[in-house]
């Protein structure tokens, strides 16, 4: 209670009602707007980030109006990607028939090419964890496949049937 409240109370005045706030999931709603793919981040500048998804860029632009007209936002940082999201990479997986007929990987040893690098190509199921147990013996060496491997990778988590890494050689 603020002191015009109590000023206000002292001479027969009524108390404001407190102001209720939207926030802006509610207020996209209210416009016909589907905030299932956003994420809002209220910043202390009194700006609001708004990242995720939009169909096209009408309803991106859409969303920003709709945001930066509420009460309390000052701005809106745009950071929504426009379009349909990447399909995600197809894995063909054997029959299980076909599985076990199908020839067990060689382990592949880093020392057999003297001087040069070995690759590997991955497969379905493989983690970088795994081809690391399998060239150097311990799964917890996977980040130097990584690092030597960061052209074509973006994150150790990240790998694709098809790809030919590098496997370097490690000292031991």
């Amino acid at each position: 209670m603020g002191f015009m409240d109590k000023l206000g109370g002292l001479f027969g005045g009524k108390k404001a009602a407190p102001e209720t706030v939207k926030g802006p999931s509610t207020v996209l709603r209210e416009h016909g707007i589907d905030p299932s793919d956003l994420k809002f981040s209220f910043n202390q500048d009194g700006s609001v980030t708004v990242a995720g998804r939009a169909a096209d860029q009408a309803e991106c632009d859409r969303i920003c109006e709709v945001v930066g007209e509420m009460a309390q936002v000052k701005s809106v940082n745009n950071e929504i990607v426009v379009g349909a999201p990447e399909p995600a990479p197809v894995v063909e997986e054997a029959p299980v028939e076909a599985a076990a007929e199908a020839p067990v990987a060689e382990e592949v040893k880093p020392s057999e090419a003297a001087g040069e690098d070995n690759t590997y190509t991955v497969e379905a199921g493989d983690t970088l964890w795994a081809i690391a147990e399998k060239v150097y013996g311990s799964g917890g060496k996977y980040m130097k496949i990584f690092e030597a491997n960061t052209s074509i990778l973006d994150s150790p988590d990240k790998i694709f049937p098809g790809q030919k890494l590098v496997i370097p050689e490690i000292e031991k």
